[in-house]
């Protein structure tokens, strides 16, 4: 008997209409906080989706009516397995948004990613989407010269782009009916399409340049206790000058502004992480270097709109971060579309595992 690619729905017409809606609201909430655009009191089309599980990536199909979405630094924290990319190709309506400081519009015609590991604010009209989630781990790997992409992937109006826009839709129509041994089929022909497209009539020093930016980033992020890491030792660990280091981090902000923001995303989760619950909060903070308790405090709370003890407080409230929902709503049918929920929550929460196991 065939097995089918793993899939979860949510379609309207199995609960109540604003148990719906908040069912769509839990299972994207490790990736996004969606609220209406428009309040309860108008009428509008209730949110659909589909999503499938390949093992190594998520493909999800949905419409929604207009949306504000948002990212903020404590949601990162809190679902820090969490910092997926994800490729967004609109077949209906617009969405702006603000990706870790930059600006651009989703609009039929491309595909753009959203990337996890920044901050997100966007503002969506009534929109159907199709959407790749991609392990950042798995991108640095196959194609690092998209693990970072902000923005639209190809240039508009372009053949590359038409290409990669047409394979969307080839998953589209043929997941739904498809079987499991078909999936390293599916990953190998997405990964080497993504490559392939990307790369074609771009610079090979640009290409060099993301790889180059994905190697320092997980550098950075296997020496975020040591007191010697700086612009200094990046330039003599990859032979390389001030101005290309620059260069390559300006987009974040500036290399110290992104170690910093590392080390403070290290100690949220150990300020938060059930081991480290006996441990004097700046204890943890000396471990990545800050030296001053009122400084990393400052830095701590405007960073994560919280204070350290906030932060601490929370974690001891939610272990775990788990979803809990009322799976008793009335019937098979609630239950179910209950379970469906759940079940993306956990996908998207697993995924980076997922890819490392498969890798």
């Amino acid at each position: 008997m065939k097995t089918f690619i793993p899939k979860a729905s949510l379609l309207p017409g199995h609960v109540p209409e604003d148990q719906h809606v908040h069912l769509w609201q839990q299972s994207i909430a490790p990736m996004l906080e969606a609220v209406p655009v428009h309040g309860p009191e108008i009428a509008q089309k209730l949110p659909e989706m589909n999503q499938y599980h390949l093992g190594r990536f998520l493909f999800i199909d949905c419409n929604f009516p207009g949306q504000n979405f948002r990212r903020t630094a404590s949601m990162m924290a809190r679902h820090d397995d969490v910092d997926h990319a994800s490729l967004h190709m609109f077949t209906h309506g617009r969405n702006r948004v603000v990706n870790g400081g930059i600006d651009f519009e989703i609009r039929p015609g491309n595909v753009y990613g959203v990337n996890l590991a920044h901050a997100v604010t966007a503002r969506s009209t009534q929109s159907e989407a199709l959407v790749l989630v991609l392990p950042r781990q798995l991108l640095l790997d196959e194609v690092p010269q998209i693990a970072d992409l902000r923005g639209a992937a190809f240039a508009e109006g372009s053949v590359s782009g038409q290409l990669f826009m047409d394979h969307m839709l080839a998953l589209r129509r043929l997941l739904p009916q498809a079987g499991m041994d078909s999936i390293p089929a599916l990953t190998q022909s997405l990964l080497g399409l993504l490559d392939a497209l990307v790369v074609h009539g771009d610079a090979t020093a640009r290409v060099a340049q993301t790889a180059m930016f994905a190697s320092i980033c997980r550098h950075i992020d296997q020496r975020l206790d040591d007191p010697a890491l700086g612009v200094e030792s990046l330039c003599a660990q990859f032979r390389c000058s001030r101005a290309t280091l620059y260069r390559l981090f300006k987009q974040n902000g500036g290399v110290r502004e992104h170690i910093q923001g590392r080390r403070l995303m290290a100690c949220f989760k150990a300020i938060t992480a059930p081991r480290h619950m006996q441990r004097r909060i700046f204890d943890i903070a000396l471990d990545y270097g800050f030296v001053s308790p009122s400084h990393f405090s400052h830095l701590f709370r405007r960073h994560f709109g919280l204070s350290p003890s906030e932060a601490r407080e929370m974690g001891e409230k939610r272990p775990g971060y788990r979803l809990e929902l009322d799976l008793s709503m009335g019937g098979d049918a609630a239950t179910d579309a209950a379970t469906d929920a759940v079940r993306m929550w956990r996908w998207v929460k697993s995924l980076t595992v997922s890819a490392a196991m498969r890798g």
